[in-house]
């Protein structure tokens, strides 16, 4: 599902040629920050889906904790 979005900009008086090295630079330093945002937005998911993990751990000992607490005091 990856997408890549190339924008193209043109300058009424100046038109390039597709194929000059300018023009290549060009689009080849747009897709470098496209896929360098996409890599910080890897980064920030990566850390939201540990962070939640970790939420999703705490919780389940607490429980559990609790669980054993309740379970000793009907003894």
């Amino acid at each position: 599902m990856e997408r890549c979005c190339e924008v193209s900009l043109h300058d009424r008086n100046e038109r390039k040629d597709k194929n000059t090295n300018t023009n290549k630079k060009e689009r080849m330093s747009r897709r470098l920050i496209v896929e360098e945002e996409r890599g910080d937005v890897n980064e920030l998911a990566d850390a939201f889906i540990k962070n939640f993990r970790n939420q999703l751990k705490i919780q389940r000992e607490e429980s559990f904790k609790c669980f054993q607490e309740m379970i000793n005091r009907g003894v």
